[in-house]
């Protein structure tokens, strides 16, 4: 992907940061990224579940936010948290929150919408949800 970032700042003089966040949302709009955003779901509108919170709150809100303690510790970062339960459990509230908390885009994917009888088709469906993730990720770091 080629940016011209000299094109960017001349182009954007002036703006402040929620500036600069907006047009972020407006490309990614532009690039038919829709399903990206940050939730508005904290901790306190999850009721119980406290084991659960406390270790995501170690596990990845801690890690984003003091990188640099685990470093000093000599400790590897998670590769990653699988959420799994019946329908209805909190999965998906619970992600919503962490990802609140840690102030990161949330993609929400629902399984029955990547499935599709068809040959290759599901796969094609997950490729290109990880493509629209890094095309965020790519937009985002420009700034």
């Amino acid at each position: 992907m080629q940016v011209d970032l000299e094109g960017i700042a001349k182009d954007t003089r002036g703006y402040v940061g929620a500036d600069l966040a907006t047009l972020c949302t407006e490309a990614a709009l532009q690039a038919g990224i829709s399903v990206v955003e940050v939730p508005n779901v904290t901790w306190d509108d999850i009721g119980g579940l406290d084991n659960v919170k406390r270790e995501l709150q170690e596990t990845v809100q801690y890690l984003v936010e003091h990188p640099e303690k685990f470093e000093k510790f000599g400790m590897s970062p998670f590769e990653g948290v699988l959420f799994y339960g019946p329908p209805g459990c909190g999965k998906t509230l619970l992600a919503t929150a962490i990802a609140n908390e840690c102030q990161v885009n949330f993609i929400s994917v629902k399984g029955p919408e990547l499935l599709t009888m068809r040959f290759g088709e599901s796969e094609a469906n997950v490729c290109e949800i990880f493509d629209k993730a890094s095309s965020i990720c790519a937009l985002c770091s420009l700034f």
